[in-house]
């Protein structure tokens, strides 16, 4: 699994895979009291939220420091092979959340240290293919 130049441990589960609605829709009343509904595809903002392994704290320190970057799209290819282009959702609480798998305070600086991580994605509609 990669993000961007990244590699993820493919053992990360997209948690919230299945709890998304392909369709918006919306439904209010009429003056007469008649249900007005509207519905259209969903093409983008689909959440992707990976968790439920760990990351060493060299990945992790990488992924921060690309969280905290302006917002440009990057390329997440799943262990499955299936290709999305995302970006870090900040709507739902802290894009990244990180607890260290023992609590050691000299952890900090040793690259190898372990952490349980969930990272919030979004999905986006991808940039345009360069010009040749």
């Amino acid at each position: 699994m990669t993000l961007d130049d990244l590699t993820l441990p493919d053992s990360l589960v997209w948690t919230d895979e299945f709890n998304f609605n392909q369709m918006a829709q919306e439904a209010e009343r009429s003056l007469t009291g008649g249900l007005l509904v509207q519905e259209g595809a969903k093409l983008f903002g689909r959440p992707i939220t990976l968790s439920e392994n760990w990351l060493d704290r060299a990945t992790l320190d990488a992924l921060v420091t690309k969280e905290g970057l302006a917002t440009t799209p990057m390329t997440l290819v799943l262990a499955d092979g299936r290709e999305f282009a995302v970006i870090f959702d900040r709507t739902r609480g802290p894009a990244i959340e990180a607890t260290p798998v023992h609590r050691l305070a000299m952890a900090a600086n040793v690259p190898t240290w372990k952490y349980q991580v969930t990272l919030r994605l979004l999905t986006v509609e991808p940039p345009p293919e360069p010009e040749v």
